[in-house]
């Protein structure tokens, strides 16, 4: 049995993103994700070669510097 997926409301209301929730909330491919992390883009935190989560202010200052 998996995990039941959050709703888009219930994602908004946390303070820290799983690189799979972001992609969802975003209608972003995960890649477009992972891709903005490894490059230095998007602060996240990372263990390893995992990437575990992402801050929302750190999210919210990625997506303004995109445009």
């Amino acid at each position: 049995m998996g995990a039941e997926r959050k709703s888009p409301e219930e994602i908004l209301r946390q303070s820290e993103y799983t690189p799979h929730e972001l992609a969802d909330l975003l209608e972003m491919s995960l890649y477009v994700i992972q891709s903005a992390v490894w490059g230095g883009e998007l602060k996240a935190t990372v263990i390893g070669h995992d990437i575990m989560s992402m801050r929302r202010e750190d999210v919210l200052q990625w997506l303004e510097r995109r445009g």
